[in-house]
């Protein structure tokens, strides 16, 4: 098995999994995991130069959709070999390397800003929630939580290493108090608290 296959089946140790963050305040970020959500967590929409990326995103393209990309994961041919050949891999490269079961599940998010405000930095991201951990070069971690009014449910957006506190500074930051992981059934997985 490939890198990116192996990510993907951690990935999806997670699926339908529910994930609970309390913050010192007593809001209570609540998510699940799917398996739509793992090529963008993973940036795969970013390596443009991967014919079969290309066609994921063009929206006039309907002969590759995100449940192809996904087969192609799954049946190995589309590989890490790929993704780290791409021009475009070293925007994801961090994500990439810290993508990982661990990182998904542990109480590493430490802080969480509310309301994100993607005015101050001209972010694209849909997340009101991002979760971020320091890491030990002074640099973080990000996890941004979206909310679909369509499903009426919160996903993970997004995933991503940034060696700055561009997404945090001016920004409403809260503590973690508590983490929980539930697996499907509403069985506690993981809990930790501060």
């Amino acid at each position: 098995m490939g890198e990116l296959l192996d990510k993907y089946n951690d990935y999806m140790r997670l699926e339908n999994c529910i994930v609970e963050y309390v913050l010192v305040d007593s809001t209570c970020i609540q998510f699940s995991y799917k398996e739509e959500n793992f090529a963008h967590l993973i940036g795969l929409h970013k390596l443009k130069d991967i014919q079969l990326v290309q066609f994921w995103l063009d929206k006039s393209n309907k002969s590759v959709k995100l449940k192809d990309v996904i087969k192609k994961i799954k049946n190995g041919s589309f590989t890490d070999a790929m993704v780290k050949g791409s021009h475009f891999y070293p925007l994801i490269e961090e994500r990439f390397k810290s993508f990982s079961y661990d990182n998904l599940t542990t109480l590493n998010y430490t802080g969480a800003i509310i309301d994100f405000d993607k005015t101050l930095i001209n972010a694209k991201i849909k997340s009101d929630y991002v979760l971020f951990e320091e890491c030990p070069n002074k640099e973080y971690n990000h996890m941004g939580i979206a909310y679909d009014a369509r499903g009426n449910y919160r996903y993970v957006e997004t995933f991503f290493h940034e060696p700055s506190t561009k997404y945090i500074a001016g920004q409403m930051i809260v503590k973690v108090k508590k983490f929980v992981l539930y697996d499907s059934t509403g069985k506690i997985i993981v809990e930790d608290k501060f």
